[in-house]
C-alpha cells in the first residue's frame, strides 16, 4: 500500500478522472468516486474490502446521489447571495475539519496514520482559504474589506512545520478508530459530489476574465478531495483485517445512514455542504 510521503502514481486500469466528471447524476457516481479516488492515488486493486462494504451501503441510496437532488441544488445556487454565502460556509466547515484532524492526528499512535491525517488538516485548513479565493473570483466585490479580512480567521493556518497539539476543548483529542476513518471516508465523498455540483454552479456565474482562476482552484480541490478518499479506503482496508468479519460492512450501513439523515435534514434548509 501507498507510504506516507510517496508519489501516487495513478493506476492504468483503473477509471480517469473524466469518467466522475463525465458520471450520471445517480448514486453509482458515488461509487466512482471512490474507484476514481483509488486509481489516482496507484490503489485501484488494493482495497476490495472497501469498495465491496461501500457499494452494499449504496443500497440505502444517498440523497445526494441523486437526481432530484442536484436538481435541488441548481435551484438554489441560481442565487447569486445563495451560491456565495454557500462558499463561506464551505470556508467555516473545512477550518473546523481542520482542526477537529488536527487534534485527532496529535493523538494518532500510528506514524503513517499520523502523518496522512495531519496532511489532510493542513489541506483542510487551506481549502478555507481557497473558497474565500473562489469568493473573490466569483463575486468580487461581493462583501465588505474589513469582513474580508475577518474571514481569513476561517482557517486555522496550519502547516506540516507545525508541531502538533490537541485544540483547546476538542473531543477529537483521541486515537483515531476504523469508525472515525469510514466517517471520515463517507464525508469526503459527499464533499467530493457537492464539488462537482459546485464546479458548474460557479462557471455561469463567474466573470470570464477570473474563469481560468477558478477552474484551477476547483481542480486543486478536486484532487485533494479524492486523496482524502483514497488514503481513508485504504487505512479501512488495512483495519479490516484486524477486526470481525462483517463488522467494517455493519459500521458502512450505519454511518450512510446517519449521513443521509443529516443530508435530508440539511435539503429542507437548502443547506449542501
Amino acid at each position: 500500500m501507498m507510504l506516507a510521503g510517496s508519489t501516487p502514481v495513478p493506476s492504468e486500469d483503473g477509471p480517469p478522472i473524466d469518467a466522475l466528471l463525465d458520471a450520471d447524476e445517480t448514486s453509482e457516481r458515488i461509487f466512482i468516486a471512490a474507484r476514481v479516488a483509488l486509481s489516482q492515488s496507484g490503489l485501484d486493486d488494493r482495497c476490495p474490502t472497501y469498495l465491496s462494504a461501500l457499494e452494499a451501503a449504496l443500497q440505502d441510496e444517498p440523497p445526494y446521489g441523486t437526481r432530484a437532488y442536484a436538481a435541488a441544488y441548481r435551484g438554489a445556487s441560481q442565487s447569486k447571495q445563495w451560491l456565495a454565502t454557500s462558499l463561506i460556509t464551505n470556508a467555516e466547515r473545512e477550518g473546523d475539519g481542520a482542526t477537529r484532524l488536527w487534534s485527532m492526528a496529535a493523538c494518532a499512535e500510528d506514524a503513517e496514520e499520523q502523518h496522512l491525517i495531519k496532511r489532510h488538516a493542513v489541506d483542510e485548513s487551506g481549502h478555507a482559504l481557497f473558497y474565500l479565493k473562489l469568493l473573490d473570483l466569483t463575486f468580487p466585490g461581493a462583501v465588505s474589506p474589513a469582513f474580508r479580512t475577518e474571514l481569513r480567521q476561517l482557517s486555522p493556518g496550519y502547516s506540516m512545520t507545525q508541531s502538533l497539539f490537541v485544540v483547546e476543548g476538542s473531543p477529537y483529542g483521541r486515537p483515531p478508530t476504523v469508525d472515525d476513518f469510514i466517517q471520515m471516508n463517507i464525508a469526503e465523498i459527499r464533499t467530493t459530489i457537492h464539488h462537482l455540483l459546485q464546479r458548474d454552479a460557479l462557471s455561469i456565474h463567474c466573470p470570464p476574465e477570473t474563469l481560468p482562476q477558478v477552474v484551477k482552484l476547483l481542480d486543486t480541490l478536486l484532487r485533494d478531495e479524492l486523496s482524502h478518499v483514497a488514503y481513508t479506503g485504504m487505512l479501512i482496508e488495512r483495519h479490516a483485517t484486524h477486526v470481525a468479519a462483517g463488522k467494517i460492512r455493519g459500521l458502512f450501513q450505519k454511518r450512510f445512514h446517519d449521513f443521509n439523515e443529516i443530508t435530508m435534514q440539511e435539503l429542507d434548509k437548502k443547506v449542501f455542504d
